[in-house]
């Protein structure tokens, strides 16, 4: 992880928004994924992290687990949020 990829989360990071980040792999990784993203969930602003293959594609199978998570964390915060 870099500082500007920091710099990146806190610009997106806002009260009371959830942020879902998704660690991909790049061409030559310096570190391995899981190692990335246990970086990655040790930010107080991060919410969740998601493993991913960084296709953008919806119809692929990874695509397919994301967005479903996203979805499921989404619908659980705010059912926590009403009740």
């Amino acid at each position: 992880m870099l500082a500007e990829h920091v710099r990146r989360l806190r610009e997106q990071a806002a009260p009371g928004r959830l942020l879902i980040v998704e660690v991909t792999n790049p061409a030559r990784p310096l570190m391995p994924q899981r190692a990335r993203a246990e970086l990655v969930a040790a930010l107080s602003l991060v919410d969740y992290v998601v493993l991913g293959n960084g296709a953008n594609d919806s119809a692929g199978i990874d695509g397919s687990i994301t967005q479903r998570f996203v979805e499921n964390v989404l619908r659980r915060h705010r059912g926590e949020r009403s009740g």
